[in-house]
């Protein structure tokens, strides 16, 4: 026969009360039961078989939950609760010695007469102690005393002539707070406090006794109007009460802070930003900022460009970096999709060109992840349906200034700076614009490749050596000892959850996230932004000599920011995807820059003109003074009145031409013959006999009168 558990509860559906099981009969089987709720319950004997009836009919259920069962801490418990406790068990200790004689009604009354008269105790405050000893579990807690219920907590207290609360030490014209009162109190609370985030709390009390409980007096010495306290005002100390009885006060701070400052940073905390990811790729975060660093120019290092902005993408569950882009560009799709780019394929090239050298297992990223989660002005548009479309990326927007969304990704914002900004010069510190402080701009000395080379030194130390403090390890983790390391979590996790990432041909997932914009087809080349390129499909089309012959005609290209040498074509159905176009030789020189450093060098040219432009209109306006001077003068020779008819002046224009041409002819030779030729030069002869011959060259007259010579023969 199995017996129920002694302490057990049974719950009667017909009626509601619940009993305890104080003793079990095993002679005649059944059960002692007191009700635990009733205030003068007493012992009853209910029988095994009947129990076990009621049980089978669903009359009865077994209890789980024991409201009545006190589980308190000895810390918790004060002295004098601990000293109540034990006193009351000693009183009904001999008594408990009686079981199960005590339990017998008419036994239990000789039992504590006898006690009674033997300790001096009383009848009734025993049984009161026995009865609360076995409702509420038969253990000594059990006999702790109610002080809970004292004085009638959380009750209000109904306003008298009499005032309520501590009596006032300095101020004797305090009254009770009456109802009226309070609604003014929140009256106030909700004009003042609530609807002006500069008002202090002090500040809406002072409000609220100026509106409500002052009066306007007139000053008879000065004449002028005050306003007066009135006796029996409420106390600070009251308002104060109140204000927190009343009201609520989150939502006060949330309307006083507005809900998106306070759900950013003053909510509570619940859950973890890795509880949501199953596995490596499950989610990426991407996020942008501006580097707290002045840089200077790569071909101009004594020329400061500002300050860089830098792309992190992050894997949630490992917390391991997975991608990275340093730019000029703001922050935009444009850099958002070099960043994902740079997350989703292989590493060891990339940090190839600035000098670092990695291996694949030293940043092991590689793939498209599950889903991406990011800003909303970078994560919608075109690109972002390339994204959805072609590689199946689930695309989620953080909501406007909710930076916490994001804290994983954001937190990498103060890891990574931390590391490099005492060694690095032009970095930001705090004082920067403060009376005093020191121009960091000043300082700056590295350019952009040498700061991504020092980013991606950070990043190597965060993944391979970081251990990220509070990750919520999981038990298979534990057991496996893997440290709280990201490439450690991720190595893991692609052993054991599998991952999420999903793989695709390098080439089409680079070209694919590239920004695109529109070109022109000219007869020059295909121009974007001022640069011309070329490919074997154009010049097989003909496209350059149709576009100088008929008309010009745009075309849609991707191109990488990052190196201007090459754009390709996005070929339609028929064509392939992605068509290479090459720099033309008019664009050679900018041949491997960036379109930051192309428009920045564009805009040093603009400057050089723009500072020649002053120069060039001064020529320009002595030019014209000179043009006018010789105008002038030649106005000057022609006679005021011509002897001569318009007619004459222009008969003979061909006769006048070649009297001039002969004149003109003169007037060279005879500057010519201004030379020193009269004395001819001196031959020196080889040693031995003369020469038979004269080679000396003929001067200038003998060269004029063979001249003429041949043209007197010719006539």
């Amino acid at each position: 026969m199995s017996f129920l558990a002694l302490n057990q509860l049974l719950e009667f559906s017909e009626d509601g009360h619940t009993e305890r099981v104080l003793w079990i009969d095993a002679g005649d089987p059944g059960y002692v039961c007191i009700d635990i709720h009733a205030e003068h319950s007493n012992p009853l004997y209910r029988r095994h078989a009947d129990v076990i009836r009621l049980l089978d009919e669903g009359v009865v259920q077994l209890g789980k939950e024991d409201s009545l069962l006190i589980n308190k801490s000895e810390g918790r418990l004060s002295a004098a609760q601990r000293a109540k406790r034990d006193q009351n068990f000693a009183r009904i200790a001999p008594v408990l010695q009686r079981q199960p004689e005590i339990f017998d009604l008419r036994k239990r009354g000789k039992i504590l007469a006898e006690f009674s008269s033997t300790h001096g105790e009383s009848h009734h405050s025993l049984l009161r102690l026995l009865r609360r000893y076995w409702q509420r579990g038969m253990t000594p807690n059990a006999l702790l005393p109610d002080y809970a219920n004292s004085g009638a907590r959380g009750r209000e207290r109904a306003a008298t002539g009499k005032r309520r609360g501590r009596p006032p030490k300095n101020d004797g014209n305090s009254v009770n707070v009456t109802p009226e009162t309070r609604a003014i109190f929140k009256a106030a609370v909700t004009r003042f406090y609530a609807m002006h985030p500069v008002f202090e709390l002090t500040e809406c009390y002072h409000a609220m006794l100026r509106a409500s409980f002052s009066d306007s007096v007139v000053d008879p010495g000065t004449g002028q109007q005050e306003w007066v306290l009135r006796s029996g005002a409420p106390s600070w100390w009251q308002f104060r009460y109140w204000y927190q009885k009343d009201n609520d006060i989150f939502a006060l701070k949330r309307r006083r802070a507005s809900s998106r400052v306070y759900d950013k940073d003053m909510r509570a905390l619940t859950s973890t930003a890795t509880g949501e990811t199953v596995g490596p790729g499950s989610r990426y975060l991407i996020d942008a900022t501006i580097a707290d660093i002045y840089l200077v120019s790569r071909y101009f290092p004594d020329k400061i460009v500002g300050r860089p902005v830098v792309y992190v993408v992050i894997d949630v569950f490992s917390r391991m970096i997975a991608g990275l882009h340093v730019g000029f560009e703001g922050p935009s799709w444009v850099g958002a999709m070099q960043a994902l780019g740079n997350a989703v394929l292989d590493k060891t090239d990339y940090c190839a060109q600035f000098g670092v050298a990695i291996d694949t297992a030293d940043w092991p990223c590689q793939g498209m992840p599950e889903a991406i989660l990011g800003d909303r002005g970078e994560m919608v548009g075109e690109m972002i349906e390339t994204l959805i479309q072609t590689f199946a990326v689930r695309i989620e927007n953080s909501a406007p200034y909710r930076a916490d969304w994001k804290g994983v990704v954001e937190q990498q914002f103060r890891l990574l700076p931390a590391r490099f900004k005492a060694y690095t010069p032009g970095y930001i510190q705090t004082d920067y614009r403060e009376r005093g402080g020191n121009d960091y701009r000043l300082d700056a000395k590295l350019n952009i490749d040498q700061f991504t080379k020092i980013l991606i030194y950070c990043v190597k130390y965060y993944n391979t050596q970081h251990r990220v403090k509070e990750y919520p390890l999981a038990p298979e983790m534990i057991h496996d000892a893997i440290p709280a390391v990201p490439i450690e979590l991720w190595n893991w996790g692609i052993s054991h959850r599998s991952g999420r990432l999903r793989r695709y041909p390098d080439e089409i997932v680079r070209l694919s996230l590239l920004p695109h914009a529109d070109a022109m087809v000219t007869a020059r080349g295909i121009r974007l932004f001022g640069l011309y390129y070329s490919c074997s499909f154009a010049m097989q089309e003909h496209w350059f000599e149709r576009a100088r012959q008929i008309r010009n005609w745009r075309v849609r290209v991707s191109y990488d920011p990052r190196c201007m040498d090459a754009i390709w074509l996005q070929g339609k159905s028929g064509q392939p995807r992605f068509i290479a176009c090459t720099l033309m030789e008019q664009s050679r020189e900018h041949a491997c820059k960036t379109l930051w450093e192309i428009d920045q060098l564009r805009q040093a040219s603009k400057e050089v003109a723009h500072s020649h432009q002053r120069s060039e209109t001064t020529g320009r306006i002595n030019l014209v003074d000179q043009i006018q001077r010789v105008v002038a003068d030649a106005k000057s020779r022609l006679p005021l009145v011509s002897d001569r008819s318009d007619r004459q002046r222009t008969k003979d224009i061909r006769g006048n031409r070649r009297a001039e041409l002969a004149a003109l002819r003169h007037k060279d030779a005879t500057r010519t013959t201004s030379m020193k030729t009269d004395v001819p030069a001196e031959v020196v002869s080889f040693p031995g006999a003369p020469p038979t011959k004269d080679y000396s060259l003929p001067d200038i007259t003998e060269m004029l009168h063979k001249f003429r010579e041949g043209e007197q023969e010719e006539e």
